[in-house]
């Protein structure tokens, strides 16, 4: 059984039941659960998600799929542990600041 990381980036929890049992995806949560478990709830891996929508609620009809994989798509999956409070990549966090010229100085118009 592989395992993978679930991220929960919108801003309620999902509860959802699976294998008679009760899973909650908090808001801003990183859960780990079984890529069994990321499949039948998420359609990880499988190409066509509309079922997987329809069943946790996100569409109701085919037209609402453009707008429901926007919504599937802030629950991350990942096959590794994601670091706790690292927002930025870090490329970006490498980046210098820019410096602050003319810091200081009144410009006055007339």
């Amino acid at each position: 059984m592989t395992t993978v990381y679930v991220t929960n980036k919108t801003d309620k929890p999902l509860i959802i039941q699976y294998e008679f049992k009760e899973l909650k995806f908090p808001s801003n949560e990183t859960i780990s659960v079984s890529e069994d478990c990321a499949r039948h709830i998420f359609g990880y891996g499988v190409i066509n998600k509309e079922p997987h929508m329809a069943s946790l609620g996100i569409i109701k009809t085919t037209n609402d799929i453009p707008e429901g994989l926007k919504i599937l798509e802030k629950f991350e999956i990942s096959q590794e542990q994601p670091k706790k409070n690292h927002l930025l990549s870090p490329m970006v966090e490498r980046v210098p600041l820019p410096s602050k010229k003319g810091e200081g100085k009144v410009l006055s118009i007339n």
